[in-house]
């Protein structure tokens, strides 16, 4: 065999045995990859959710007891909202408080950014600490997006992430937006119930009270699916709160007790502590 020839066989081996390692790499990347996609995932909407939704549009339900109720009732029947479905935003953006402020810069009851009430409605961030001011703006911004997507839950994931998180033409979201469509939902599952009968309307001044924290939404959510039906007589929430961690921001989900003055914190931390064996209360907010 000439030198040439032995040459380029040893190439060919040396390509075949290298093969198998590029394929592996490839396949490395692609893997990486695809662990790094999931924030970025179309995600179709949750069908229970999206049943919850089409309900709250297609049946009349009466609500009571909201702070600043009157001004979400205006503003909903302007904008040709369902009152339940802009409450239920409302008290998962800030337990309607008209002096919350994300790290991000969003302001009051509906969470508005002060970019997009200036650019669409003409409105200064001073005047975003106005409760009215406020409501007029979070629910014309929500209609416009129900306007434009047609769907419920899309203008949901719309309101958090912007029209870019969405895909209408298949009608999926980027799994940040629909995590936050799952959490704006369990204050909507809140407001049903209450509408319904199943839990009570609260008299006077709600004082809250931690009781425990988690990084994950699900934990969350099935943390009080576990805790609620043994505690009736309490009324337990889920809140989500930001989190600015040293080069990122990050969300936190804490579980609250609303109670009255009757109800002290040391009753409630003690039937807590009797249902989970854990003693997990925080202090008041």
């Amino acid at each position: 065999m000439s030198p040439e020839k032995s040459k380029s066989r040893k190439i060919k081996e040396s390509a075949r045995r290298l093969r198998p390692i590029a394929y592996m790499r490839i396949a490395c990347l692609l893997t990486a990859v695809a662990i790094t996609l999931p924030a970025y995932a179309a995600i179709p909407p949750d069908v229970e959710i999206q049943d919850d939704l089409d309900r709250v549009f297609s049946e009349e339900l009466s609500v009571k007891g909201y702070p600043y109720q009157e001004l979400m009732q205006d503003a909903a029947e302007r904008y040709d909202l369902p009152l339940a479905y802009v409450l239920a935003v409302a008290r998962g953006e800030s337990f309607f408080n008209p002096n919350a402020e994300s790290v991000k810069g969003a302001i009051g009851i509906m969470q508005v950014m002060p970019s997009t009430a200036k650019n669409d409605f003409g409105v200064s961030k001073q005047d975003l600490y106005d409760p009215a001011t406020n409501i007029d703006v979070g629910v014309h911004y929500l209609a416009k997006l129900y306007e434009r997507f047609e769907d419920p839950y899309l203008a949901l994931a719309a309101y958090y992430c912007g029209p870019g998180g969405i895909n209408a033409e298949d009608r999926t979201v980027r799994k940040d937006c629909n995590e936050y469509v799952r959490y704006i939902h369990t204050h909507l599952t809140s407001i049903l119930a209450r509408a319904e009968g199943k839990t009570p309307t609260p008299r006077g001044r709600l004082q809250k009270l931690v009781i425990t924290r988690f990084d994950n939404y699900l934990d969350a959510r099935d943390f009080l699916k576990f805790i609620n039906p043994q505690l009736k007589n309490l009324q337990l929430d889920l809140f989500r709160i930001e989190v600015q961690m040293a080069d990122h921001l990050r969300f936190q989900y804490q579980i609250i007790a609303a109670h009255g003055e009757e109800t002290g914190k040391e009753q409630i931390c003690r039937q807590i502590e009797e249902v989970t064996g854990f003693s997990l209360c925080e202090d008041p907010i």
